[in-house]
Order: C-alpha cells, then structure tokens, then sequence
C-alpha cells in the first residue's frame, strides 16, 4: 500500500475546490471558529452506536440490546455534550431529547434497524484501505455487519439529505466534464468506492464476498409535538444504500478518484473550471479573502 493514500474526505475538498485543499491541508491556514454543537452530536451517537456493538452478543435479546443503548447514550451525552455550543438550556435539552430519540428508535426492540446491526457486527470503526492503479485510499468505516448475503457497510449520519441517489448519479459525469459542481455527491461516491474495495482486504472479509454499502441517516424524520408536560419528539432513521451506484457509475467514480488524487499528490492546485468553482464554491468558502483567484475575478468585475 502507498504511504500516500488519502481520505474521501481530502478527495473531496479537492473536489470541492483544489485552492481551498491548498490552503486547508496543505498549508493549514487557520480558518474562523466553528461551532462544534453538531460536531459533538455526532461524536455521541457515533460512540454510543460502536460501544452497544463492541458490547453485545448474537444471542443477546432485543430488549437488553436497547437498554445498553439508553444506558450508553446518556453516559456519551454527559462526557461529550458542552453548555457553551447552545443558545440556552432550553436549546441544549431539546438537542438531547431529540438525539435521545433517535438512539430509541434504531435500537428499538421491536424492530429498530440497530439491533441487527449489533448482533452482525463484525468490526465498528476499522481503518480499511485500498489500492486500485497506484492510487491509495483510507477510510474508517462506522460499522460492518455480516447478513446472509455478504458484508454491509454502514456509514452513519444525522440524515441522509442531499446523499446520492440513483436519480442523481447521473452528475457525477457532468462534475467530470466541468459541466456542473458538484462536490457533496462526489464525496458519496468517494465514500463508496473506498468501503467497498477497503472492506475487501480486511480479515473478515472472505474471497467472493459480496460487499454493500450505505449511509444511514438516524434522524432522517423528526417530528415535535406539544404536551401537557412540553413536548414529545418522534424520530425515525432508514438506509440509502449507494452501492449499485459504484457498480453502475464505476468508471465514472474512478475517473472523478484519479483527477483528485494525481491532483493532490501532483500539487495541482489552481481552480478549474474557475467559472463553475466560483459561482458554487467561493461564496461559502472561508478562505475566499485570501483567494487570488477570486480576488483576480472581483478585479476584472
């Protein structure tokens, strides 16, 4: 394996905008303080999810899978939520009501997606890597649960919107060409590509596996509803799996890997097309004010 081999992550910044990879991982300029409220959240479902996993048994019943679930979450939130990344209390408190009930419904024990996740767990936050025409990629993959069919990746998120679908895929080709920019489904795809052929060279993984991937989005509806008391809040997550988009957009994918990648590691870091990256990239981006680039357009505006 290369010693070069780069994240979906760092494939898609690059995607995003080679200039804004420059200056984000190249030379690591300090960008303005972000909140880490949604940071934290993910790190407490995250955790809580691998340590239910690590903890349980195949032969363990639902209910005592969805009380280790409870029992974890409310431990993660004391260590990882802070006051400081809320408005109010009020705010705080109804961040944890809401991601309490996400955690109860995917382990619900009647039905809940989560208890099958843990009981077919194999390995939950595994580095895989893969190499396929000398370029390298890693990845850490949320959780691998074994099913009758194979081995099925799962990366979990608070929500599946704006994840690549079948209706969508067709862009990945016009992000190729130029034609259209789109980094959020580039970086789906990255994702894919990298679980799926990463997994394959794990220990577990068995010649002539099958090997899925999907997203799994934990609020994916979220529903509040007044009480006497105050509120209650409704949760619900479901998969989108992506892995016939790999199979069906396969070049495709591995054409987008090799722009980024030969990019990256060939230092290639001027914005093109820099009409497409301007209109959708520099009005979010934080280094905008450094940009030469979009400096140099604003000048000859």
């Amino acid at each position: 394996m290369s010693e070069r081999a780069l994240s979906p992550s760092r494939l898609a910044t690059y995607a995003t905008c080679p200039r804004q990879y420059e200056y984000g991982y190249v030379q690591d300029v300090n960008t303005p303080d972000r909140t880490e409220l949604y940071l934290n959240q993910g790190t407490i479902y995250h955790e809580t999810i691998e340590d239910v996993c690590d903890a349980t048994e195949r032969a363990d019943d639902a209910s005592t899978i969805h009380e280790r679930a409870m029992r974890v979450f409310d431990e993660k939130w004391n260590e990882h939520s802070s006051r400081d990344d809320y408005e109010s209390n009020a705010h705080r408190e109804y961040q944890r009501v809401e991601n309490r009930a996400a955690i109860d419904a995917f382990f619900d024990p009647d039905g809940g997606d989560g208890v099958e996740h843990a009981r077919q767990s194999v390995a939950t936050e595994v580095w895989v890597t893969c190499e396929i025409d000398g370029r390298a990629l890693h990845g850490k993959a949320d959780n691998v649960i074994r099913t009758d069919d194979g081995l099925h990746v799962f990366d979990y998120k608070r929500n599946t919107r704006g994840v690549i679908s079948s209706g969508t895929a067709e862009y990945l080709a016009d992000h190729l060409d130029g034609e259209a920019h789109e980094p959020k489904r580039v970086r789906n795809a990255f994702q894919t590509a990298t679980y799926v052929e990463g997994v394959k060279n794990e220990p577990f993984y068995e010649d002539g596996t099958t090997v899925r991937f999907s997203f799994y989005g934990l609020l994916n509806r979220t529903s509040f509803e007044s009480t006497p008391d105050g509120y209650a809040v409704s949760v619900s997550g479901y998969p989108r799996e992506t892995t016939d988009i790999y199979e069906d957009h396969r070049d495709t994918i591995w054409a987008l890997i090799r722009t980024a990648h030969d990019g990256i590691t060939g230092e290639a870091f001027a914005p093109e097309p820099f009409e497409v990256i301007n209109e959708e990239a520099c009005p979010d981006c934080d280094y905008r004010e450094m940009c030469p680039e979009r400096l140099s357009e604003e000048v000859r505006q």
